[in-house]
């Protein structure tokens, strides 16, 4: 495979021209080293200089261009560049994120088991959860039908797969669902809420909602020592 810029990797890898979206998230993820800044994936060329505000081009290799397709289809289910780039470089994150990815392609697909899932996801999971599968050098099977990102249309925009279904249905959804919801309504006072009313024998059955509420009282945690920390500061 030759050489592409991100505009002509998008095109190329999912056939979506003219996506501002997807050449942002595309160049953010080349931005952020989600796509290693090494010659196996990245080569620039021609001169730069910031001064006169002149770029080099930058390119990706094959491997490079398989990396933007994996994070650009874990950016679908959580339009996060920042967690996907965990799920990336943190082993616990990334298990998180298969058993999230799992639970919002059952979902979306409206069914109670993986094994009912269509083969595509039922693999797309499988090399989520093998630790062996290398994220930066493999590339995914796609889970979405004819390698189609669900965020490349306009409704999509700033929000992840799981957030516009539930968005869909929020008048009949589960506890589980509820916080889901809030959670990417960034509402982590009331999905912290919702999260302790969740009985623990529960989450040892379901280990999506106990992924689910940790990440959810670990945001939470985090969000009041920051507003701690801002009201301390001298006005």
């Amino acid at each position: 495979m030759s050489l592409m810029n991100t505009n002509e990797a998008v095109k190329s890898l999912f056939g979506v021209e003219g996506s501002q979206l997807l050449r942002l998230k595309a160049n953010s993820y080349v931005r952020n080293q989600v796509i290693p800044p090494t010659p196996e994936w990245v080569r620039k060329e021609e001169f730069s200089d910031a001064s006169i505000n002149k770029r080099g081009k930058t390119y990706l290799t094959s491997q490079g261009q398989d990396c933007l397709f994996n994070a650009l289809v874990l950016d679908a289910f959580f339009s996060d560049t920042k967690f996907v780039k965990k799920v990336f470089d943190d082993s616990s994150a990334r298990t998180e994120s298969a058993t999230l990815c799992e639970e919002i392609l059952l979902n979306a697909q409206s069914v109670q088991s993986t094994a009912h899932l269509t083969q595509a996801a039922q693999q797309f999971i499988g090399e989520m959860q093998n630790g062996g599968f290398k994220l930066r050098e493999q590339r995914l099977t796609s889970p979405f039908p004819d390698q189609r990102l669900p965020n490349a249309d306009m409704a999509m925009h700033n929000s992840g797969l799981l957030y516009q279904l539930l968005r869909d249905q929020r008048l009949s959804l589960s506890l589980k669902e509820q916080i889901l919801f809030h959670w990417f309504e960034q509402d982590l006072t009331k999905a912290a809420q919702l999260a302790e009313q969740v009985d623990s024998a529960l989450m040892d059955r379901d280990h999506g909602l106990a992924a689910l509420v940790s990440r959810v009282n670990q945001e939470y945690q985090e969000a009041l020592r920051f507003t701690s920390l801002l009201n301390s500061l001298p006005e």
